[in-house]
């Protein structure tokens, strides 16, 4: 089983199946509400805790969201534990009312038996790569956001959110890495792999706005040592504002580590209103 996420802070609960979650500003968005990231790798962590065994598969469905500074109250239940494998699921709730629902699988079966059937992009490396201008930067009255605790790099197409963007139909690929604490786990996996919506965005070329309806993390490896994790975005489709995409998560050395698979909203609220077009000429008429 992997150490704990120190990021999450996790907390043990009343039982040995329960625990809270700060929704700390260093796990909540620049709009005050708890990052899906952040409620996944918590969902990741207490099951892995409870069953003492390695995530395998996790898909977390948002339900509502957890106020900055609000308390998370995790419960993790085990329908079935076999001999090798345990099929969980977890709750979390915010004062009763229930937050996001996951279902997990987690197996202690042997290792040894690998194999990868694709192969990682080629980019350049971590240190040819600029750093992610993020879309809301520190400074004046923004709090803490969940994205402080990453190192992000652009490796391939264009990231930005400013008025030069355009629609990117090509490779999207982002370098990441903790800040302040290793990255490998499937806890932490969960956190960073939640950048579907952003790709979506980056494919449309709108401003960033997204909320995640589900998430589905499929894990591969958690035995690579990698300071980086290269982040393929392949966003699939958009259709009445919901858009759906793929993430392959691999480590510098080329082992594909995980594949998160996510469905999301697209916000267009904070988008301006498109002009109207204009009305066709009216037609002559007959003589």
């Amino acid at each position: 089983m992997s150490k704990p996420f120190e990021l999450l802070a996790l907390e043990q609960g009343d039982n040995p199946t329960s625990f809270r979650l700060l929704a700390a500003a260093s796990l909540t968005t620049p709009f005050d509400f708890l990052y899906g990231g952040s409620g996944i790798a918590a969902s990741v962590e207490a099951a892995e805790r409870v069953t003492g065994r390695p995530l395998m598969w996790i898909t977390t469905q948002f339900l509502a969201n957890a106020a900055t500074s609000q308390t998370v109250d995790i419960q993790v239940d085990v329908p079935v534990a076999g001999r090798a494998t345990s099929q969980v699921q977890v709750t979390a709730r915010v004062g009763g009312a229930l937050m996001l629902s996951s279902t997990c699988a987690l197996t202690s079966r042997p290792n040894g038996d690998v194999e990868q059937f694709h192969t990682m992009p080629s980019v350049p490396s971590p240190d040819e790569c600029s750093e992610m201008v993020e879309p809301f930067e520190p400074g004046g009255d923004r709090p803490a956001a969940f994205y402080d605790a990453m190192e992000r790099r652009v490796a391939a197409g264009e990231i930005v959110f400013d008025d030069t963007r355009t629609p990117q139909r090509g490779l999207i690929a982002m370098w990441c890495r903790l800040r302040h604490e290793s990255i490998g786990s499937a806890a932490t996996l969960a956190y960073v792999a939640d950048v579907v919506p952003l790709g979506v965005c980056v494919a449309l070329g709108r401003p960033l706005g997204g909320t995640s309806i589900d998430n589905t993390l499929r894990m591969v490896r958690t035995d690579v040592a990698t300071e980086w994790v290269l982040l393929e975005i392949v966003s699939d489709s958009f259709q009445r504002s919901i858009g759906h995409g793929t993430v392959r998560v691999w480590a510098e050395s080329g082992e594909l580590l995980a594949v998160a698979q996510q469905t999301c909203i697209i916000r267009t609220s904070h988008m301006p209103s498109p002009m109207p077009s204009p009305m066709p000429s009216p037609m002559p008429s007959p003589m």
